[in-house]
């Protein structure tokens, strides 16, 4: 099937939404163009029904028409299979899935499930997460989902052996494709320190969305410890990231100021710096070529995929991470140290070994770096297309198909 035949329908969230998944979308996407632009890709955007300025955007969101041609409200039934009529009747050749359980509205994301019943086209579903021990909901939501999925991504290969083991599910339909990281040189952090105002700091980062369950705490309680045991470096903790929407809609930001509050507490203003804005890519990037040290101190065990940890992998950084799915997995072979959850003794020992090692920290970038060569947004986007394509050329083209004016587009 020639290439510039094959066309995608991403259904995801999508920026301004600020959103791990959208950005996981939009990389994955322009990528895919940038590869074979003779494929057409559009977006599906999943639009939060309530609440939307929590999102940190203008409210209702404003999408790229260059992009998104149509918009779901994630917690309208209707809106659903009214996407799903009107992309029937369009030329897009294959539909991706981008699933996480909390985008898509009704009872673990149920509603998802009536947009795949009534769609005609070949959908592979990407899941950004695979519970191990799912509670009974879930797991018939997950299997009405693979059921219904003409294949199945995972980011790993943890996740496929979850869906075996623990749902029951025939690996034939599962394909592995890691989370894509970013292609960028190797670097020292010394130019990158100098344009964020960081000369001759030692920079421990933590990045994404703030949130509880993100652990730090427990960084700020070790950081005491590991300023003390290394007197003579300047050293300073980045917290990079918004607050996470879904706790600004619910407490506001009492959790940033919580964490500002331990700050003072623990005496550490001159070694914490708050990070609280939205960054571009590139901005974003920056900080973590300046970091020398990503700390990972999550602490749920069951994350299969993790934006940020792809993204310091790509950008080659030493890494000390609590052992949740994907970092065991992606950490293994020495590329990184793992920690115990919630052990702000075990994150002091670990970062100091790394702080006081430079031929160690040094030796740990340049594996990271190289394993993440293999996983690039290129490689990764290469995969999705051979893959579309495969379920592409399954279905005969119907020429009858007509395109939908742009005027007509969003539901």
């Amino acid at each position: 099937m020639p290439l510039n035949r094959l066309s995608m329908m991403f259904v995801s969230t999508y920026p301004p939404r600020e959103c791990g998944i959208a950005t996981f979308t939009q990389d994955l996407l322009l990528n895919i163009v940038n590869e074979e632009p003779g494929i057409r890709a559009s977006v599906c955007a999943i639009d939060p029904s309530q609440d939307e300025s929590a999102y940190g955007c203008l409210s209702p969101l404003i999408y790229p028409k260059s992009r998104v041609s149509h918009v779901i409200k994630d917690t309208d039934p209707i809106s659903f299979v009214e996407a799903a009529q009107r992309i029937n009747a369009t030329r897009f050749g294959v539909i991706n899935i981008q699933h996480e359980y909390g985008l898509y509205g009704g009872s673990w994301g149920s509603n998802i499930i009536e947009f795949m019943e009534v769609l005609e086209k070949p959908i592979i579903t990407t899941l950004h997460t695979v519970l191990p021990k799912p509670p009974s909901e879930a797991k018939a939501v997950t299997r009405e989902i693979y059921s219904l999925s003409d294949g199945v991504v995972v980011p790993g290969q943890i996740g496929a052996d979850i869906l075996e083991n623990a749902y029951g599910l025939d690996p034939a339909k599962i394909t592995v494709i890691p989370h894509g990281v970013p292609d960028v040189p190797f670097i020292s952090t010394e130019k990158p320190k100098r344009k964020l105002g960081l000369s001759r700091r030692f920079v421990l980062a933590t990045f994404g969305l703030l949130h509880p369950a993100k652990g730090i705490d427990f960084v700020l309680e070790a950081l005491p410890h590991i300023i003390a045991a290394n007197p003579r470096i300047n050293i300073v903790y980045l917290i990079v990231g918004e607050t996470h929407p879904n706790i600004v809609k619910n407490d506001g930001e009492r959790y940033r100021e919580r964490l500002k509050d331990a700050v003072k507490t623990l005496g550490l203003e001159t070694h914490v710096h708050f990070v609280d804005r939205y960054l571009t890519n590139r901005n974003l990037i920056l900080h973590y070529l300046a970091t020398d040290i990503c700390v990972l101190p999550y602490l749920g065990p069951d994350q299969i995929s993790s934006g940020v940890l792809s993204q310091a992998i790509g950008c080659g950084k030493a890494i000390v991470s609590t052992p949740y799915l994907h970092a065991k997995d992606a950490l293994s072979d020495e590329r990184g140290l793992l920690v115990r959850f919630g052990d702000p003794s075990d994150l002091a020992d670990k970062i100091n070994t790394l702080v006081q090692n430079d031929s160690l920290r040094r030796e740990m970038e340049i594996r990271t770096y190289m394993y993440g060569r293999s996983i690039t947004w290129r490689e990764v986007a290469r995969k999705y297309i051979q893959l579309c394509t495969a379920h592409f050329a399954r279905r005969p083209y119907d020429s009858s198909e007509v395109e939908l004016d742009k005027s007509d587009a969003d539901v």
